[in-house]
């Protein structure tokens, strides 16, 4: 129902017009989310809903986009809202997920900079090991060379 202040009441929460959709795909998909709620209070249930669709959007960053302190916060805001009664058994599953693959990430990129360090390493061996060949070329070509008269003489 349009409250004429830009918001919807939908499914006991009054919602922005803009976020009806969202909120209409989580309970469509996760009709539990909400049926344990224990706040009454309309400004605190929307407060906790923003938090949700807050959490989600983080949810959906890649997890380049995101530190571990911005995950630590996500994970202490899914809490906060199950103990008042949400059930998000379902984002949190997406929140490990997220997790995982940040630290997948992280450990990939170290592996690397380690494989790139060591890449370097080779190159410079490779390149001493060529400048040693040259230097034994050079010695070859003026060991096979014929000595003129003047040489032997």
């Amino acid at each position: 129902m349009w409250n004429g202040d830009g918001t919807v009441e939908f499914n006991g929460f009054l919602v922005l017009y803009s976020e009806v959709e969202y909120v209409r795909r989580i309970f469509e998909r996760h009709p539990e989310t909400a049926l344990n709620l224990r706040p009454k209070n309309q400004l605190v249930k929307n407060a906790y809903m923003n938090t949700l669709l807050d959490l989600i959007d983080i949810t959906c960053l890649a997890p380049q986009e995101l530190t571990e302190e911005e995950l630590r916060d996500a994970e202490n805001t899914l809490l906060d809202l199950e103990g008042v009664g949400f059930e998000l058994d379902w984002l949190k599953r997406k929140l490990e997920e997220l997790c995982v693959k940040k630290k997948k990430m992280e450990a990939r990129g170290a592996r690397m900079r380690e494989l790139h360090r060591m890449i370097m390493e080779q190159r410079q061996v490779l390149l001493e090991l060529e400048v040693e060949r040259k230097n034994e070329e050079n010695e070859a070509v003026s060991d096979s060379a014929r000595l003129g008269f003047e040489d032997v003489v």
